[in-house]
């Protein structure tokens, strides 16, 4: 199958000009000024304003088991993006042992897809099955990782524990997988030390592979928790380390913006290529367990359910909430559970609950608490704005692949509109197309070392998306989050093309 697509390129490292692209069944076969004769393609295209780009990039998502279920992966698609770096914040699908395979079956349960696998090899067999029309790279999740090795409990890693990560990992780059990726908020990437990072490090760096990392602390101690993070892979020798979802949350560390970028430039300056993602939105979303005192706060999800059959567990909970501040439930939002009571709230605040707010949050975690998700107000438009507009930042939407149409799967509009809204937001503020493109696919392929992508090129996979860049947007938000993308006209993995 031959498709020749004609009008404005952007080819990932230059601004927009007219040239005609030959797609050969799933690369591309050339591009020049036109290609003539009816017998060039057995599709011909015109676009006349759009612009004809390399497929849009998502280098934050969480995609590894909602495209099991929803092959089609239409928010992603239906925004251009045409790969996604899954396996984000720690948490992949892969490796299983049986030390962490019950844990994550019980995780992902609303799936309906139990975890047979044991490695990347195994889990990507999975998604050739399911005929995934979205590109993936996975990256080995350190919570993953360790439990596979340590299981969940509070504990420092022996010699011969470290040494097992160190081979798991090692064999995941071996297979593909771009990098290792950690959740140092969560179980039980918190207990990890310097030198357990440090050693895991080492590894990515004989490989010369990417570290992505979910800070300790995004708020009163992002900048501590940058900096470990920064020297961790100095000492190790590391060259790419990514951050993910760059914030400044809670408004007393909105100030931190320009120390942050400080001692990322410090970093870049001795060599190591240090970037970050984001999404354009101010509230965030995470697991509701995240908001318990402890020694809740460092059980895994599925543990909690299980201690709070107790109800002594209950009421301490309970009077932990009561002396939480007014302005945090003012700021916090019920964005997913599996609750029968709750489900028609999801997308309102918690402070719309009134003397039921408490109450509700115990009710999520007692029936469900991996199925229980918050979302939080707290950082500054501003600051987002000076994010996503540096050169350094790549987009990532921090969401799943899911359908337009309704299913149990709760969802932060980003899953809908992070990509395209990122778009958006760098052409409104004076950004030219070809810099946008970039930063979308090109930039993105080359820090994730995918050179098979990222540009429109004679020999590369025929990934393309279509747009017009005057109306590229999205309107989702948290009371309607599964409204598709607008302005795009036509999405295209390994020569496989969508119209919209």
């Amino acid at each position: 199958m031959r498709i020749l697509l004609k009008g404005f390129v952007a080819n990932g490292t230059d601004e927009p000009s007219r040239m005609a692209v030959l797609v050969e069944n799933d690369s591309i076969a050339a591009v020049e000024k036109d290609i003539y004769g009816s017998s060039a393609a057995d599709i011909v295209c015109k676009f006349k304003d759009e612009i004809i780009a390399p497929g849009f990039i998502d280098t934050h998502g969480h995609s590894d088991l909602s495209l099991l279920e929803f092959p089609e992966a239409e928010s992603k698609r239906r925004q251009g993006v045409t790969c996604e770096i899954t396996g984000n914040c720690g948490l992949s699908a892969f490796p299983i042992t049986p030390e962490n395979q019950e844990h994550l079956n019980a995780l992902y349960a609303s799936y309906g897809i139990p975890l047979s696998w044991h490695d990347l090899p195994g889990y990507q067999q999975h998604l050739a099955a399911k005929q995934v029309k979205l590109r993936t790279f996975p990256l080995c999740g350190h919570n993953t990782l360790r439990a596979a090795v340590a299981g969940y409990e509070k504990k420092s890693l022996c010699a011969c524990e470290l040494e097992k990560m160190k081979q798991l990992l090692s064999a995941a780059l071996q297979a593909g997988s771009p990098g290792l990726s950690t959740g140092l908020l969560y179980t039980p990437g918190c207990f990890a030390d310097p030198a357990e990072l440090q050693e895991l490090m080492k590894t990515l760096a004989m490989h010369n592979a990417v570290y992505t990392t979910h800070l300790r602390s995004e708020g009163d101690r992002l900048l501590e928790s940058l900096e470990e993070t920064l020297e961790n892979g100095r000492i190790a020798g590391l060259k790419k380390i990514q951050i993910s979802h760059l914030k400044t949350a809670g408004k007393d560390n909105w100030h931190k913006l320009d120390a942050a970028l400080e001692l990322i430039g410090n970093y870049r300056s001795g060599g190591m290529d240090v970037r970050f993602d984001r999404y354009p939105y101010t509230e965030s979303q995470t697991m509701l367990s995240v908001i318990l005192p402890a020694p809740f706060d460092t059980m895994p999800d599925r543990d909690i359910t299980i201690a709070l059959q107790d109800e002594n567990a209950v009421k301490l909970i309970f009077q932990a909430l009561t002396q939480r501040p007014a302005e945090d439930w003012e700021r916090w939002r019920l964005t997913g559970t599996t609750h029968p009571q709750w489900q028609k709230f999801i997308g309102r605040k918690y402070n719309e609950l009134g003397e039921e707010k408490i109450r509700a949050v115990i009710d999520q975690l007692v029936y469900d608490a991996t199925t229980a998700t918050i979302g939080a107000a707290g950082m500054s438009e501003k600051n987002m704005l000076r994010i996503i507009n540096h050169p350094l930042c790549m987009p990532g939407s921090d969401g799943n692949a899911l359908p337009g149409n309704e299913c149990s799967h709760a969802t932060h509009p980003r899953a809908f509109g992070a990509i395209a809204r990122f778009i958006r937001i760098k052409l409104d503020s004076g950004n030219s197309i070809g810099k946008t493109v970039n930063s979308v696919s090109h930039a993105p392929a080359d820090f994730f070392n995918l050179p098979e992508i990222g540009e429109i090129s004679a020999g590369k996979k025929a990934d393309i998306t279509v747009f017009d860049p005057d109306n590229i947007d999205c309107k989702a938000n948290f009371i309607t989050p599964r409204r598709f993308a607008e302005g795009i006209v036509m999405s295209m993995v390994g020569g496989n093309a969508e119209f919209y």
